[in-house]
């Protein structure tokens, strides 16, 4: 009795013996009915192809053109892919036999510059059509006229710089366009006649400088539209006010400097206007987006901001205003905005923060406040941040003294091990300037010369509450004077951490008990 194991490989040899004989040469033929042929040696359409075979990729050969006989009669086919190949002409006849084709791409063949009128009129039950990254700069004799079933159409990366108004009128189905990575440079409203099902546009990385203001008025339930990378320099007021659908808009790298009041449609959800010139905003510009939850405005030249120019984005989540000029926020900038939970402040110039810049956000998760100018934060600033929370600090000039005793001790007890606090150095004062703040000891927080900082000291006594001493440090001709106003004569010691020429650390303590000389005394250190 045959074994189980000696069945199931006998099984697969009786397929490869099967495969093997049935499967045209240089291709590979993974159940009768999908094959795939990437042979730089194919020169020409495989031979063989079984009536009964579904899907078909041709993926890196050497074929050139597409003759009127490359498929037979009777083909089943629903998927064909030409894919990275040297085609540079496709027979006008080359598709008739294949009427059951739902999905068809052509795309990585950049010698093929034209797709002549009447290939594709025999494909009326297509759904798909994919022709990216090809050579074609114009489309001629309305090559799509006959796809009504048509819902995807990626035209994106070839040399299109002009479209004919009528080019789509015919494609009533369509849902996806994509015209991304060409060189149109006029759009008009003509063009998008008829699109009534249109969902997603994508017009990134063209060469458009201006939109009429009815440019989508054919396109009323587009729910995504990429206007990326192109050169787009004002938005007309009423441009996007029949879009009553539309959650996302990318603008990003465009060349805005302004933006007027009401001109987002009600519905949008993500906004990106990364990479433009704006300098500054009204108050009105986002006023009427309550669905908003992405904003992305990264990389502007924007320096003030409004008080209340998020007031009514309840919905905000996500914001981003680093690689900007901004100085400094209003403490009311995201009052009310409770779903906020991002918060990109990064490569800005700001120099201070206000204590309850953050104090609506219960939910924020990543704050990011590196590389501005920051000196010091608020007491208390951290107290509603949980130890899980990201919080990136590095790339600001610390200013080393009594003044960050908070996020010193915040960074020793409250952040968390997703901080990057190993790359906080201290910008001042000159004798600590570079060392990192997580090294220094909670003692070397001195304030500088010449400077009065009054400041809670602990004390060690055996009770539930210690008694604190308010202290001042003073200097006079090089002698610095540590005066304190203590309730009770507990033990008190005294740390004192300085740095001489040659960056040689001195640390001293002192220990003083209970008894007359801790009652009015004043403790000198001479250098």
């Amino acid at each position: 009795m045959m074994s189980r194991a000696f069945c199931v490989t006998l099984f697969i040899l009786l397929q490869l013996c099967y495969y093997g004989h049935s499967c045209p040469a240089k291709c590979q033929c993974f159940t009768p009915t999908r094959v795939f042929c990437s042979d730089e040696q194919l020169t020409d359409m495989p031979h063989n192809l079984s009536l009964d075979m579904r899907e078909l990729v041709i993926m890196t050969t050497r074929i050139m053109n597409l003759r009127p006989s490359a498929f037979p009669e009777g083909s089943k086919l629903s998927k064909l892919v030409f894919l990275n190949n040297l085609l540079q002409g496709i027979s006008s006849t080359a598709f008739n036999k294949l009427a059951g084709l739902e999905e068809l791409e052509i795309s990585g063949n950049h010698h093929l510059e034209e797709l002549l009128a009447g290939t594709l009129n025999e494909l009326g039950n297509l759904t798909m059509l994919a022709l990216n990254f090809n050579r074609f700069r114009v489309m001629r004799g309305r090559p799509f006229n006959k796809l009504y079933k048509l819902e995807t159409l990626q035209l994106k990366g070839n040399d299109i710089s002009l479209l004919a108004d009528d080019l789509f009128q015919q494609l009533g189905s369509l849902r996806l366009l994509d015209l991304s990575l060409n060189m149109i440079s006029v759009v008009t409203m003509e063009l998008f006649r008829n699109l009534g099902q249109l969902r997603t546009l994508k017009l990134g990385y063209n060469h458009i400088k201006a939109l009429p203001v009815d440019a989508f008025d054919g396109v009323p339930r587009l729910r995504e539209l990429n206007l990326q990378g192109n050169k787009i320099a004002a938005l007309p007021q009423a441009l996007f006010s029949r879009l009553a659908d539309l959650e996302k808009l990318n603008l990003r790298g465009n060349q805005l400097k302004n933006l007027t009041g009401d001109v987002f449609p009600l519905g949008l959800s993500e906004l990106n206007l990364v990479d433009n010139k704006l300098a500054q905003l009204s108050p009105t510009t986002f006023q009427g987006l309550p669905h908003l939850t992405c904003l992305l405005l990264s990389r502007n030249q924007l320096s003030v901001f409004p008080e209340d120019l998020f007031q009514n984005l309840t919905a905000l989540v996500h914001v981003d205003l680093s690689h900007n000029l901004i100085a400094g926020l209003p403490e009311t900038t995201f009052s009310g905005l409770s779903e906020l939970t991002v918060v990109h402040l990064e490569n800005n110039n700001i120099s201070s923060l206000e204590s309850g810049l953050f104090e609506d956000q219960d939910y924020l998760d990543q704050l990011y406040l590196s590389h501005n100018a920051l000196q010091t934060v608020p007491t208390g600033f951290f107290d509603n941040f949980l130890s899980g929370n990201m919080i990136r600090l590095h790339g600001n000039p610390w200013t080393c003294d009594c003044h960050l005793l908070y996020l010193h001790d915040w960074l020793d007890y409250g952040a968390g091990p997703s901080q990057d606090i190993s790359n906080m150095y201290c910008g001042a004062p000159s004798f600590l300037s570079g060392r990192g703040v997580a090294s220094l000891k909670r003692e070397q927080l001195v304030c500088a010369a010449n400077s009065t900082h009054e400041t809670e000291l602990s004390v060690t006594q055996p009770v539930e509450t210690p008694p604190t001493a308010v202290c001042t440090i003073q200097e006079t001709n090089r002698t610095i004077s540590v005066k304190c106003n203590i309730q009770k004569c507990p033990r008190v010691k005294l740390l004192t951490w300085y740095q001489k020429e040659g960056n040689q650390e001195i640390l001293t303590e002192h220990e003083f008990y209970h008894g007359t000389e801790c009652l009015n005394s004043t403790i000198t250190i001479n250098f």
